[in-house]
């Protein structure tokens, strides 16, 4: 009787073809091309979500300082006749155009002194060596002035300086301001304030807008 011839166990033994590698290389490929997309997309959105908060707590804060000032301050007084927002029909001071349209002081007169109000500043904000930095700027015109507040992670109260120069790193952020005299009605006045980042990068840009009305 004859017998069949017996294979080795190295005949039985298959392995990938060239094909097969190609196909799996593509399909890794594709997957790791769509990881990085999404990726991306989060760390865009996260930014942006970043951008958001800070600047509505800018908002926050410039109109919580506008709070702050007695009813005939004249950071927060409305000449008779003054347009300077723009608005048809009201009386106001200050104004929303966006950036790069300069915001003009206004001189405001109370009980016989005149004074120059800016109705726009700009704040700075970076982070380096474990601390945050907010610089503000304080005074307008040709001779500008800031002041940075750096925050440490101890805890300690915030350190103050002062500079004549802008920072040059970090985010940089617009903040303008109009305030409204009768609105929404008779006896009040309506503060609207404007944060934009100046951040040509970040698309679409970054905006937030926020109202109070006070005395």
């Amino acid at each position: 009787m004859s017998q069949l011839p017996v294979r080795s166990r190295g005949m039985e033994t298959e392995g990938f073809t060239l094909l097969e590698v190609l196909v799996s290389l593509t399909v890794l490929a594709i997957g790791l091309m769509a990881s990085a997309l999404l990726l991306s997309i989060t760390y865009k959105y996260s930014a942006r979500s970043r951008f958001m908060s800070e600047a509505a707590q800018l908002a926050s804060e410039k109109l919580e300082d506008l709070n702050r000032y007695p009813e005939n301050d004249a950071h927060v007084t409305v000449m008779a006749g003054d347009n300077e927002c723009g608005i048809t029909g009201e009386n106001c001071e200050g104004s929303l155009t966006p950036p790069p349209a300069v915001v003009n002081p206004a001189t405001i007169t109370v009980s016989g002194t005149s004074y120059t109000i800016y109705y726009s500043d700009a704040v700075f904000i970076s982070a380096a060596n474990g601390q945050l930095q907010e610089t503000y700027q304080t005074a307008g015109g040709a001779s500008p002035q800031y002041a940075t507040l750096t925050f440490s992670p101890n805890g300690q109260t915030p350190a103050v300086t002062t500079t004549t120069t802008a920072p040059t790193v970090g985010e940089t952020f617009d903040r303008r301001w109009v305030i409204e005299q009768n609105l929404p009605v008779t006896g009040v006045r309506r503060i609207t304030v404007l944060v934009t980042l100046l951040d040509n990068t970040v698309q679409p840009p970054i905006t937030f807008q926020m109202s109070m009305v006070r005395p």
